[in-house]
C-alpha cells in the first residue's frame, strides 16, 4: 500500500482538472447543499463514468459522467457518490482504491484518502464495499433518488431494497431532473470555464480561417483546430469538429471531414473545445478560397441577420420559443425572397431548407442539462445565468428535392409536391451545395445578455479580412 507521504508528494504532479477540483472544492458542495436541501426525504446515490474499453486492452480517454462531476468534482473511473440529508456526515465517496502494481503501468490513483482530503468527501470507501455498505446507509430512509439511465445502479439498489431483511425504502425516484435544473443556471465559476473554453476555439476558429484553402483536407483544418485546443490548454475535444466544405456543408453532424476543399466551396466549422470539463460551441462558416461568392452571400447574411434577430430579444423572462420565432421569421422571409419557397406561411416549405432548432443549452454538456418545455407556447422561460447557442442556418442539400417525396409521404400530396419542386428548381439549381450555420454561445445577463464567443469573425467582411492573413502553422 502507498503511503499516507507518497500520496501528499503525488497531489503536487496531479492534472490541471484536480487542481480545479481542489480549489473550488466550496462551489461542489455547495451544489450538493442545495440539491440535499430540495431532496430532502432520502438518499441521493450518483455513479460516476467507467472506463470503456476501444478495443483488445486499449482504453477510450477517460470522461467523467457530467452529473456525476457537478456534485463531486472527483474526475476518475469507477467512483460512486452518495448525498444523506439530514446527516452530519452526507457526502460519502466509493472510488478505485489505491493499487501499486497498476500504478507503474497508469498513475497513482487519489483512493480513500485523496477522496477525503481533496475532495473533501465526509467519509469515503473503495468502490468493492459499495453493495455491503450502502446498505447501511439506506436503512431507515424514506427514498432513494438515483439517474434511472443507468440500469446497472438501478438493478443494484432495487435488489437491496427489496430484500426481507432490513428497513429499506420502499420508492425509488430519478434524480436526473432535480440535477438537471440545478445545472441550467451557470454559477460564476461555471462562467469563467466556459469563457475559458470558448475564448479557446476562438482562438482555433481564427487559425482555421487564415489557414482554409483550396487544395487542403478537411482533417486538415480539424488537425489544426484540435492542436489549437491543447496548445491553450484544452485537454479534450467538448465533441467531434465538424469540417464540411461543399455539399458537405449542407449535412448538419457531418463526420467524415475526409474530403479535399475546392475553390468556390464554402466550409461549416462548428466546433468547441473542453476546459475544466465544459464545452464551447461556436460556428462559422467561411468560403475555402478566402472570398464569398454573391451566392454564398446572400445565404450568409439571411443567417446572420436571422441569428442577430434571435440575440436581440435574449433577457431575463423571455421565452426560448421567442428566440427560435424571431429567427424563424427572418429566414422565412429570406428564402421567399430568394426563390426557395413559395408561401411564407407554409408549416413545411422553410423545413426543407432550415430543418433544426436555433440553439440549445451550453454546459458540462455540449447540449447541456435543462428542458426547453415552459408553462405556455413561449418555453422554458430565461433567467439570468442561463448559458445557450443561437444557431440558425439554411442547407441547400443537392438531394433536397429529388428525397421530398420520401420524406413527405403520407403529408402532402404529389401534386403539392411536383408544384413546389418546379417553382423552386431554379433556385435551387443557383445555391445548391450551400450550407451557412453561425452559431454563438450566449450568458443571460440581470438586463439582457452577453456574447461569450464574440471575438470570434462573423460578419462577412471581418471574415474575409482574417482570411487574408498569412497562417503562421500552415503554409
Amino acid at each position: 500500500m502507498v503511503s499516507r507521504l507518497i500520496l501528499q508528494t503525488l497531489l503536487l504532479v496531479f492534472s490541471a482538472s484536480a487542481l480545479i477540483a481542489q480549489i473550488n472544492a466550496e462551489e461542489f458542495a455547495s451544489r450538493r447543499d442545495v440539491l440535499a436541501g430540495e431532496l430532502n426525504d432520502g438518499v441521493i446515490i450518483v455513479k460516476g463514468n467507467d472506463q470503456k474499453t476501444r478495443n483488445q486492452d486499449v482504453d477510450y480517454k477517460f470522461r467523467q459522467g457530467s452529473d456525476f462531476y457537478y456534485l463531486s468534482g472527483f474526475n476518475e473511473a469507477g467512483a460512486t457518490l452518495l448525498i444523506l440529508p439530514g446527516e452530519d456526515k452526507k457526502f460519502i465517496l466509493f472510488v478505485k482504491e489505491n493499487n501499486p502494481r497498476m500504478a507503474i503501468w497508469s498513475g497513482e490513483t487519489y483512493g480513500v484518502w485523496g477522496a477525503m482530503k481533496i475532495f473533501k468527501a465526509d467519509t469515503a470507501f473503495a468502490s468493492d464495499n459499495f453493495e455491503e455498505e450502502v446498505k447501511k446507509y439506506l436503512r431507515g430512509q424514506k427514498k432513494v433518488y438515483l439517474p434511472f439511465a443507468d440500469a446497472e445502479l438501478f438493478e443494484t439498489v432495487s435488489n437491496i431494497i427489496t430484500s426481507p431483511w432490513g428497513r429499506y425504502p420502499k420508492k425509488i425516484e430519478d434524480v436526473t431532473k432535480y440535477i438537471a435544473k440545478l445545472r441550467l443556471i451557470k454559477s460564476n465559476y461555471e462562467i469563467e470555464m466556459i469563457q475559458k473554453s470558448i475564448d479557446i476555439t476562438i482562438k482555433a476558429h481564427k487559425e482555421a480561417m487564415m489557414a482554409a484553402k483550396p487544395g487542403l483536407f478537411e482533417y486538415e483544418i480539424g488537425a489544426l483546430i484540435e492542436y489549437v485546443y491543447q496548445k491553450n490548454g484544452s485537454p479534450r475535444i467538448g465533441f467531434p469538429s465538424i469540417v464540411g466544405s461543399g455539399a458537405n456543408s449542407t449535412i448538419l453532424h457531418y463526420k467524415a471531414n475526409d474530403q479535399k476543399m475546392k475553390d468556390g466551396d464554402i466550409v461549416v466549422m462548428d466546433i468547441g473545445a473542453e476546459y475544466g470539463m465544459y464545452s464551447a460551441d461556436v460556428t462559422r462558416t467561411i468560403p475555402v478560397n478566402g472570398v464569398f461568392s454573391e451566392e454564398q452571400k446572400q445565404i450568409y447574411q439571411i443567417v446572420l441577420d436571422a441569428q442577430k434577430a434571435g440575440i436581440e430579444l435574449i433577457k431575463p423572462g423571455k421565452g426560448i420559443s421567442e428566440i427560435y420565432e424571431a429567427s424563424t421569421d427572418v429566414i422565412k422571409d429570406g428564402l421567399l425572397e430568394l426563390g426557395l419557397i413559395t408561401d411564407r406561411e407554409s408549416r413545411w416549405q422553410s423545413r426543407v431548407w432550415f430543418m433544426h432548432g436555433v440553439g440549445h443549452w451550453l454546459g458540462l454538456d455540449v447540449h447541456d442539462a435543462g428542458g426547453r418545455n415552459g408553462a405556455d407556447k413561449r418555453g422554458k422561460l430565461l433567467e439570468e445565468g442561463m448559458v445557450f447557442t443561437v444557431e440558425p442556418g439554411i442547407y441547400v442539400a443537392p438531394n433536397a428535392l429529388e428525397n421530398l417525396k420520401l420524406l413527405m409521404t403520407g403529408r402532402l400530396s404529389d401534386k403539392e409536391i411536383d408544384e413546389f419542386i418546379e417553382e423552386v428548381k431554379p433556385a435551387f439549381e443557383k445555391y445548391k451545395n450551400i450550407g451557412v450555420r453561425i452559431e454563438d454561445d450566449i450568458l443571460v445577463t440581470k438586463t439582457g445578455y452577453r456574447n461569450l464567443s464574440k471575438a470570434a469573425p462573423r460578419d462577412i467582411d471581418a471574415i474575409e479580412k482574417w482570411m487574408a492573413k498569412p497562417s503562421e502553422i500552415v503554409k
